[in-house]
């Protein structure tokens, strides 16, 4: 009888993952649940054919954490609350019916109200860009530009990758 208790209490349950940190920049993490909620919502919009979407999501979430940073240092004008709705009922529409949407906020752990600041902050990045790049540019040009800019945040700011491709 005591063999089988003590290998009743020494079986345990295999470990459940419940998160992972994808990235760190300037030390702010980039949660496993993050990159998930990105691509359930199209909040980040992966090329067609793309080899590694999680990769690239997470890619994207690095360079927005990058010019966020600037964008909270340098406050832009806040967008029009109308827009954030308009955008976050169209993404509830794309998950079919309130119901699907809400199970979608419930298995990648976030709430409107995360989502609805997703859209506000990309308004803001919007925004940000567009006074300090300007609107009247050619989309190659302004692209390049902004990507030069990037890559010198990137530079400039700790950034550490931990996940591994598959």
């Amino acid at each position: 009888m005591l063999p089988l208790l003590l290998a009743i209490a020494f079986q345990q349950a295999s470990p459940v993952v419940i998160d992972r940190i994808m990235a760190v920049v300037a030390a702010q993490p980039i949660m496993q649940t993050d990159v998930t909620a990105a691509q359930t919502f199209h909040l980040v919009n992966v090329p067609e054919g793309t080899a590694d979407p999680t990769q690239y999501v997470m890619r994207q979430l690095i360079r927005r954490a990058l010019i966020l940073a600037e964008v909270e240092r340098l406050q832009p004008p806040q967008p029009d609350e109308i827009e954030i709705t308009i955008r976050l009922d169209a993404i509830a529409k794309a998950a079919g019916s309130t119901a699907a949407f809400d199970r979608e906020l419930a298995v990648t752990g976030m709430t409107r109200d995360q989502v609805r600041r997703f859209i506000r902050d990309d308004l803001r990045i919007r925004t940000y860009l567009i006074e300090r790049f300007g609107a009247d540019r050619p989309e190659a040009e302004f692209n390049t530009a902004v990507d030069a800019w990037v890559a010198d945040l990137r530079r400039r700011t700790q950034v550490t990758v931990l996940y591994q491709p598959r």
